[in-house]
């Protein structure tokens, strides 16, 4: 670390005569004075620390998503960014360093900068991750299949577009969404045999229940099931409400089944309609005779291996839903009967209506299958959802984690599994005739706490793939102390490069006569006098007034040398007002300044002449001041 000071030198002489602290009087005569401790520091590095404090300070501001992110980088790239910037954040960490300094000191600050990524990138950033849940695979195969993943008869290429329209109502155009399922090249198959079901389409609508071997068995009250139907689909259902005869104990109970293995178990669909008790139970016994006669002791309810949807209390569930399976190894090797029962009083407002389908009494269950997770990015061309297949990007799937190895146990990257550790190996296999300039932009999984979705950009330089993680030191950046604190000071330091140069001969061949470029090489021009190659302004009179074919140079030499000399300034001027164009007056409140040297030659000798402009704003430039000039 350099330090510079700016000390006020005072006289000592004398003072400690009189004082019983001398410096006491030292910073008396500094206050009345009006003096401030200022003082200057060539360079300081934003240290781990630095970027952290950053950090969390942005992270507070942040208001997005994408904001909260471009905090949180600052922390893990070690680099400020476009949200958390050098001028929003440098002047605290400063503040607190150096609370003694004052107005007029400065610090030079250097730091990384993470650049913006390419438009491309940042499109792909703004994917958002889903998962087909069990409940979806339910839509695609069935209430209750125990099938939780697509296959060839439910493929991906038909479910998934569907399935994103449904979860996505208010899609926008190119937007992403990155889907993981679960896929078997084999369609599942089931093993075992149904041993009893009832579906309730042979019932007659709005009567009381009637089928071979079923029993209506009332306990209380008069009341039945009732056959129903909705949708051609028929169904049983029972319900107090307008029942006022009070309490209501009705059972509907099955024809004997034998039970002839232990994998058996039983299942229905559900669906509940103004739910205000609960009135259902489901019931077995091995003891019952089927002579109508109920003891309740003899019959066990599963009521707690089942799950019910929750009932609304103003209106009815959509659609049924499977209730799961209760198993019923217990039973293996008996008779048993099967019971809905309805237990409910009108008058108490225990009038919940409960509607059953499909009772099943099954042991089909299914053989073993081979499902394997993958991904697919989608995207939304303003009208359906289509497979993304832009050969700019790679997404990493999870049989690619696999392949990695530790990868693979979570399919994401980590803290501790870094992508730049995997990730070029990774595009070196995938791509084996790379060439150089290649990029491809990658997206990933990783987890720091939680799960998210990152895209990088990388590029294939000299014969391997690297991060191309677009960071800029920038060295040395002038922060200081002003009217309202630490700021940062916008003015900006350069020596013109051949780049620079360009500007002038591109603009000269669009705007003036061909006679003012170079002839043989075209990579001078004698309007301003710009050279890429040379990497100088040429004044030299002669070589200037034989390439002048509109002759604007001055016969007179001391009025051409001037006249060159001013095309030099207005040269850069150009040169400013192309490369910053949208630049303001002020930073911060603080007037920016461009301090730019240029080599410029004579036909003898070569000068650096320094420039110092101050920007309007608009794209214009104003002089401050004559050149300073050094060999």
């Amino acid at each position: 670390m350099k330090l510079k000071y700016s000390l006020i030198a005072l006289s000592l002489l004398g003072v400690f005569a009189t004082a019983c602290d001398p410096m006491d009087d030292i910073y008396n005569e500094i206050d009345a004075e009006g003096t401030t401790n200022v003082q200057t520091m060539a360079e300081y590095v934003l240290t781990d620390a630095d970027y952290e404090t950053i950090s969390t300070a942005a992270g507070k501001a942040a208001t997005t998503d994408e904001e909260k992110a471009l905090a949180n980088a600052v922390k893990s790239d070690k680099a400020l960014n476009e949200f958390a910037s050098a001028e929003k954040y440098i002047p605290d960490v400063i503040a607190k360093m150096l609370p003694s300094w004052g107005k007029g000191s400065s610090v030079g600050v250097t730091y990384k900068l993470q650049n913006n990524p390419s438009d491309f990138v940042l499109e792909c950033r703004t994917v958002t991750n889903a998962s087909l849940s069990n409940k979806d695979y339910e839509a695609v195969w069935g209430e209750g299949s125990p099938v939780k993943f697509l296959s060839p008869a439910h493929a991906p290429a038909t479910v998934l577009p569907a399935w994103l329209a449904g979860q996505y109502k208010d899609a926008a155009k190119s937007d992403l969404v990155l889907v993981d399922y679960k896929y078997d090249e084999v369609d599942p198959e089931f093993t075992g045999e149904e041993l009893f079901s009832q579906n309730f389409e042979s019932i007659v609508a709005n009567e009381d229940i009637v089928l071979e071997g079923w029993e209506q068995i009332a306990l209380k009250g008069d009341r039945k099931w009732q056959g129903k139907t909705y949708s051609s689909n028929g169904y049983a259902q029972f319900s107090a409400n307008g029942f006022d005869g009070g309490e209501v104990d009705t059972w509907l109970v099955s024809p004997a089944v034998e039970i002839t293995t232990k994998d058996a178990s039983l299942s229905f669909d559900i669906k509940f309609g103004y739910y205000n008790a609960d009135c259902f139970d489901v019931l077995v016994s091995d003891v019952y005779t089927g002579d109508g006669s109920i003891d309740i002791a003899q019959w066990t309810s599963l009521k707690d291996q089942f799950t019910y949807p929750e009932g609304l209390p103003g209106g009815y569930n959509d659609n049924f839903v499977n209730a799961g399976k209760a198993g019923l190894e217990a039973y293996n090797g008996k008779t048993i009967y099967v019971a809905l029962r309805y237990v409910g009083e009108g008058p108490k407002a225990k009038t919940t209506t409960v509607q059953i389908d499909n009772v099943s009494i099954s042991s089909a269950v299914l053989a073993p299958t081979n499902e394997q997770p993958y991904n697919a990015l989608y995207k939304f061309d303003g009208k359906d959802w289509k497979v993304s297949s832009d050969s700019r990007l790679v997404v990493v799937t999870p049989a690619d984690y696999d392949a990695m190895g530790t990868p693979g146990s979570h399919d994401n990257f980590s803290t501790s599994d870094a992508p730049e550790n995997y990730l070029p190996q990774f595009l070196a296999q995938k791509f084996p005739y790379a060439q150089e300039g290649d990029s491809k932009a990658v997206m990933y999984k990783y987890y720091d706490k939680v799960t998210t979705i990152k895209v990088d950009e990388y590029l294939f330089a000299e014969g391997k793939w690297a991060l191309n993680n677009d960071i800029e030191l920038k060295e040395k950046v002038n922060f200081v102390n002003g009217d309202t604190g630490w700021v940062f000071d916008p003015t900006v330091t350069k020596s013109l490069a051949s780049e620079d140069y360009l500007i002038l001969e591109n603009w000269v061949k669009s705007n003036k006569d061909a006679g003012y470029m170079d002839p043989k090489y075209g990579n001078s021009e004698y309007w301003f006098g710009g050279s890429s190659y040379y990497v100088n302004f040429n004044i030299q009179l002669s070589k200037r007034r034989s390439n002048d074919p509109d002759g604007v140079v001055p016969a007179d030499d001391k009025e051409a040398e001037t006249y060159l000399l001013s095309m030099v300034q207005k040269g850069i001027e150009l040169i400013l007002a192309t490369e910053y164009a949208t630049a303001g007056a002020q930073v911060s409140g603080i007037d920016c300044f461009y301090i730019i040297s240029a080599k410029v030659y004579n036909g003898l000798e070569t000068f650096t002449y320094t420039y110092t402009f101050k920007g309007l704003g608009n794209a214009k430039f104003e002089l401050q001041g004559e050149p300073e000039i050094a060999k």
